[in-house]
């Protein structure tokens, strides 16, 4: 249309992963956001205390190395993006320590409401169905709305047929390292994508 601006949507999408089931998410995300034509930023959090977990497979241990090498998140790269996406593995039904201590060093950010207004969304895996994934999505959410951001739920149609956490995406993975999405996780992601750019 003659006189309008297309504008890039800058995205940041900020993980913390163990054994590679959280980075094959985040990574998932990126790509398809990128397709839809968004300026899209990978980023780890700090884990100074990381101790790789034994018996991965070759494949797991690939991505494992691929999020170590992910350039590491600061408030800055926040408050760069209009879309923020978060996400880590599910521990005791909460976030992990380190996606939370990075949380926590964006208090100025809080203090001048500079997140206020930005499209926020969530992503974990989780053992099993009864490992808390709701929760760890929860302390995401909460996270997002004390600082003023706009939280994008899944829709309940958005896999039309087939059931999903309102709360974000989750992936169970049976308490294994992955070396691929499973399907529906894949299709989620995919589709979630596409609801957030268009919204």
């Amino acid at each position: 249309m003659p006189g309008t601006i297309e504008v890039t949507m800058k995205v940041a999408i900020v993980i913390h992963s163990m054994s590679g089931n959280t980075y094959l998410m985040g990574r998932a995300f990126a790509d398809e956001l990128k397709q839809l034509g968004a300026e899209v930023a990978l980023l780890r959090v700090v884990d100074q205390d990381w101790v790789e977990k034994e018996g991965l497979s070759d494949a797991a241990r690939q991505n494992v190395s691929a999020f170590r090498a992910l350039p590491e998140a600061t408030a800055a790269s926040l408050e760069a993006a209009d879309l923020i996406v978060m996400g880590c593995p599910t521990y005791f039904g909460n976030v992990t320590g380190k996606i939370k201590v990075f949380m926590d060093t964006t208090g100025g950010l809080w203090f001048h409401a500079k997140l206020a207004g930005k499209k926020f969304a969530a992503f974990t895996s989780a053992g099993n169905t009864e490992g808390g994934g709701d929760l760890c999505l929860q302390a995401f959410h909460t996270y997002a709305k004390y600082m003023g951001m706009l939280v994008v739920p899944c829709p309940v149609r958005i896999l039309p047929g087939e059931n999903v956490n309102v709360l974000g995406v989750i992936q169970y993975s049976s308490g294994k390292p992955a070396e691929i999405l499973d399907d529906k996780t894949a299709r989620l992601i995919r589709n979630m994508a596409a609801f957030l750019v268009a919204r």
